[in-house]
């Protein structure tokens, strides 16, 4: 009898297996199908800051930004936010390309000058705008130089010097930048001075961080009360758990409390979005 007990039991264990093998490879297709353009945007935009991803590992990054989770209220007995835990999941590796990309941006930002002067001081000591570029290319730090790098690469596989800095220019997104490169070609059109300009231009840049320094300086305050008043519920939350656990029990087991917690958090991300965008002034 026992025997037979164990013999169902295998049986019934290798079934499951067999069924849940089949969803598995039913699902994941279709699942890898439905992120797919997601998973080549982050690999393309990855591959642009310099930072090889593969298919496969982005792949599974926004499979756990999403369905973890999800999972995870579910398991919490917090099912209502079940949806809104996914959709803050798929924003995750969103937010995380594009916080390389800031980081990358600014790297190329502070660069630039030094990069401009190099230029300039080559040019003036008789060095032609395909040296000069070499020039940057060898001397600058990543990742100016490797950009550089690569416009020297296009001009010497064929393509024209304007061509290859207006395809920087427009990959990388910087106005400074774009400022320069415009300059530069206009004046190879037009005749000119190009150590002047940028010389010029690199003024420039260095005057616009000036301003940038002072205005964060007296936006900085603003920032940290709005930084203040979007934690203050949270730290109020835990005062209250703290001093009597049994009245905040509610706010923490029941699906109106964690739908209450899911509208403390997005209308505390909608203040703190607001408060930036008054605080942050273009220059």
């Amino acid at each position: 009898m026992d025997l037979l007990k164990l013999i169902v039991l295998l049986i019934a264990f290798g079934a499951a297996m067999f069924i849940a093998y089949t969803v598995i490879r039913e699902v994941v297709p279709w699942w890898n199908r439905r992120i797919g353009r997601y998973v080549s945007w982050i690999v393309e935009a990855m591959g642009a800051t310099g930072e090889e991803v593969a298919e496969p590992r982005a792949q599974r990054l926004v499979s756990a930004s999403i369905l973890g989770p999800a999972l995870l209220m579910i398991a919490l007995g917090a099912w209502p936010l079940a949806i809104p835990a996914a959709a803050a999941g798929f924003a995750v590796p969103y937010a995380w390309v594009r916080f390389k990309q800031y980081q990358r941006r600014q790297k190329l930002d502070n660069q630039l000058v030094d990069a401009l002067i190099l230029m300039a001081n080559g040019m003036k000591s008789g060095l032609s705008l395909l040296q000069a570029l070499e020039l940057a290319a060898s001397e600058s730090r990543r990742p100016m130089g490797d950009e550089f790098t690569r416009v020297v690469k296009e001009i010497q596989l064929g393509r024209s010097i304007d061509e290859a800095l207006l395809g920087m220019a427009e990959r990388i997104g910087m106005p400074d930048l774009e400022m320069a490169v415009h300059s530069i070609v206009t004046l190879r059109e037009t005749g000119g001075n190009l150590s002047e300009t940028f010389m010029t231009v690199a003024n420039t840049v260095v005057e616009r961080k000036k301003i940038e320094g002072k205005i964060s300086a007296l936006t900085a305050q603003g920032v940290y009360q709005g930084v203040g008043l979007c934690a203050m519920p949270f730290v109020m939350a835990l005062v209250f758990y703290v001093m009597d656990p049994e009245y905040m029990g509610p706010m923490l087991t029941t699906g109106l409390g964690w739908l209450m917690w899911g509208a403390v958090i997005i209308l505390d991300a909608l203040g703190m979005w607001m408060i930036l965008k008054i605080v942050k002034i273009d220059v």
